[in-house]
């Protein structure tokens, strides 16, 4: 009797370890992320993309996100843009882990500036958002996101003197509008 129980006992908690570890195995902690936006659209870049996103999900529903975005031109006619970008996401399931709402906030910062010119202009700002995301596979995923930006800009032109040239401005726009982020999660 003592026999049949201790393996019933064995093979009871071996079903149920195998059951924790399922479920755990489908929740991937990092996500790499690239804005195909940009692809699709061919003519126009959206200024708040991030070509390059991250996530780091540190709990089943929480997660800190990052995107950057660098262009880097040495001609004539050239700039300079940096785009940072680093936030809190919230994700809940919708329809059988497929489909999942989130939402966050999004603190941004911003550089800006023409080659041979003085110019230049550094944005910062925080977007509340909310978005949904599919998900293709548990490894692949597709998701797009509409926020309220919050931003302030601090235009600089040192060579020159109109108040325009060298003003602070608050901004209140709708952002992120038309991103698509393909992720691969691991």
């Amino acid at each position: 009797m003592k026999k049949h129980l201790r393996l019933f006992l064995t093979a009871a908690l071996s079903l149920c370890s195998v059951a924790v570890i399922s479920q755990s195995a489908g929740q991937y902690r990092h996500e790499i992320g690239i804005d195909i936006s940009n692809v699709l659209t061919f003519l126009s870049k959206k200024n708040e993309s991030c070509m390059l996103n991250y996530k780091w999900h540190f709990s089943e529903k929480n997660a800190l996100r990052s995107g950057l975005d660098v262009d880097w031109s040495n001609g004539k006619e050239g700039y300079r843009i940096i785009g940072l970008r680093l936030g809190y996401e919230r994700n809940l399931p919708v329809i059988a882990n497929r489909w999942q709402l989130h939402y966050g906030a999004d603190g941004k910062f911003t550089y800006w500036s023409r080659n041979f010119m003085p110019n230049r202009y550094t944005r910062y700002g925080i977007s509340p958002l909310i978005g949904i995301s599919y998900f293709y596979s548990p490894h692949i995923s597709i998701s797009t996101d509409v926020g309220l930006n919050f931003l302030y800009t601090d235009y600089c032109n040192p060579e020159n003197n109109i108040p325009a040239d060298n003003e602070n401005v608050f901004e209140i726009n709708v952002g992120y509008v038309g991103l698509l982020v393909v992720s691969y999660h691991f």
